[in-house]
């Protein structure tokens, strides 16, 4: 279905060996190496990454916690070494980039280098080192120092047999690893590193999409792609204008994007509509910071404060609804209200954002079936059955396409349109 092949501008890549379609499910992997983000401590297990009410910590470490004592059976392998490592630096704790890439060394001292998987071994994957700036390699630097009174008096394995070589390796970890996010594709839960999805390149107009089942993941293909076509994935949010794209990818990945999009600046002019001509740098700035602080207010929780905050950017009509940072503003807006239980105003605010995903999004993107989703459970909660049902099946009809069957979303999706279908005989039939 796929091979690795190299191509003159983008080096090593992958290609389709036959005509796929929209849907399918191209390229699966488990992690070589993955961490849980700090921010979901106490919130989700350490090993299947889900979310728990109640978590077992684990009686040596005493930091990493897991669903029950079948997590931290499959933990253990990977653990054994880490929960000692620990113990001798505690009360501190590692950053999670240093408890990745111990994990990573750890495993290469006690496996084969390739692994299960033979498309690239992890000391094969590419750095950017040389490009890197020097603050970048001096907080490279920094890991590598924590790591060494972490990782104790052992040997490091024969693969990486010397600092220089473990800086490479935090190269490489930086420039490869993917943001594993939540099922909704909202929150980055943790970090991993998955070798053969590594090779796959980069286009702010991808033809393909990954999504998480707890820590695997799935690369799936949003349009239909030929035979000998590159399968190409998004590492930034493409839910932004083209220079804020290129920025991310600088400041990262170190190249620059030469997609379509990026070099049309398709949807930038609406992207940066203000109402009477396009944004000011200045309010670019202000907006971004406010974003900023929206995202702080959501890691701690303060869903009171976000709605004030945005209610108030709303009321004012501070940007254009197609506007890419009033969309952002509107679902920050749309969250709150949802955790306030204020679902009318929940409603409005990511009906007014939905404009823009359908604007500037794939019609396959899972964001907007997600999007339309969220809507339809807020209809289904305010009981307005025949809207919800519309809304959901819409969804149902985007999100098949990058889900799968048996994963959270769908089972969730299709026992909510049942739902809505059953209310909807009852309130028939009581008529």
């Amino acid at each position: 279905m796929i091979e690795v092949f190299r191509s003159e501008d983008r080096g090593r890549g992958l290609r389709a060996t036959t005509d796929l379609r929209k849907g399918t499910l191209v390229l699966t992997s488990a992690p070589f190496a993955y961490v849980l983000s700090k921010k979901q401590k106490g919130i989700r297990c350490d090993h299947c990454l889900n979310k728990q009410t109640t978590l077992l910590r684990c009686s040596g470490c005493k930091y990493m916690k897991y669903c029950n004592r079948e997590c931290q059976k499959g933990a253990w392998s990977s653990h054994k070494s880490e929960c000692t490592a620990l113990k001798r630096v505690e009360p501190k704790i590692p950053p999670d980039f240093v408890i990745l890439l111990s994990r990573i060394l750890w495993k290469l001292k006690s496996t084969d280098d390739n692994w299960s998987e033979n498309l690239v071994s992890v000391v094969d994957l590419e750095s950017n080192y040389t490009l890197l700036s020097d603050d970048q390699k001096e907080a490279l630097g920094q890991f590598v120092i924590v790591m060494h009174s972490y990782w104790g008096q052992g040997a490091l394995p024969v693969q990486v047999p010397d600092i220089k070589a473990v800086l490479e390796l935090c190269s490489k970890i930086k420039n490869n690893s993917f943001a594993i996010s939540d099922e909704e594709m909202q929150a980055d839960i943790g970090t991993g590193v998955y070798l053969s999805c590594s090779l796959l390149n980069h286009s702010c107009d991808p033809n393909c999409v990954a999504e998480f089942d707890e820590m695997n993941i799935n690369i799936r293909a949003i349009k239909d792609i030929s035979k000998g076509e590159e399968l190409l994935i998004s590492y930034v949010d493409v839910f932004a204008p083209s220079e804020d794209r290129q920025k991310d990818l600088m400041d990262i990945y170190k190249f620059s994007c030469r997609c379509n999009l990026c070099r049309t600046k398709k949807h930038d002019r609406s992207m940066l509509q203000d109402f009477k001509s396009s944004m000011t740098i200045s309010k670019q700035n202000s907006v971004k910071d406010l974003l900023h602080e929206l995202h702080n207010l959501c890691d701690a929780r303060n869903f009171q404060q976000i709605y004030n905050i945005t209610s108030g950017y709303v009321e004012r009509e501070y940007l254009p609804v197609e506007n890419i940072y009033m969309t952002k503003i509107l679902d920050f807006a749309m969250d709150a209200a949802i955790e306030l239980k204020m679902f009318g105003r929940a409603f409005q605010h990511g009906a007014a954002a939905l404009h823009a995903y359908r604007k500037y999004l794939d019609e396959s993107h899972p964001l907007t079936g997600l999007q339309i989703m969220k809507l339809g459970k807020i209809l289904l909660y305010q009981e307005k059955n025949e809207d919800a049902l519309q809304m959901l099946l819409e969804a149902l009809k985007i999100l098949q396409i990058t889900y799968s069957k048996t994963g959270i979303i769908m089972q969730s999706l299709t026992k909510l349109v049942a739902q809505c279908q059953v209310e909807l005989r009852h309130k028939n039939l009581g008529e």
